[in-house]
């Protein structure tokens, strides 16, 4: 992993929404999601911020617990940015 753990696996989440929002365009918790993920990541590039992400982390559950049946991929993507945010104490 990169010197910035969360960047990276922010990046990934990214990915991750980016793969599932071509299966399911419409879906507006995916956009958002999406969103402040892109916000995040500018945040850490901008300020080198260690707790960018720290604002969706609370509602992270709730979109992993939606999502873990239908994308499986994201919901892992989801579960590794939270274990990151935790072990910096956000």
């Amino acid at each position: 992993m990169s010197q910035h753990p969360l960047r990276e696996r922010l990046d990934q989440m990214r990915a991750e929404i980016a793969r599932a929002a071509a299966a399911d365009p419409t879906n507006e918790t995916l956009r958002n999601l999406h969103t402040q993920t892109l916000d995040a990541l500018a945040e850490i590039d901008r300020d080198g911020n260690r707790s960018g992400g720290a604002e969706f982390q609370p509602g992270l559950p709730t979109v992993i617990k939606d999502f873990e049946a239908s994308h499986p991929s994201l919901t892992l993507a989801m579960m590794r940015v939270m274990d990151v945010l935790n072990g910096i104490g956000l």
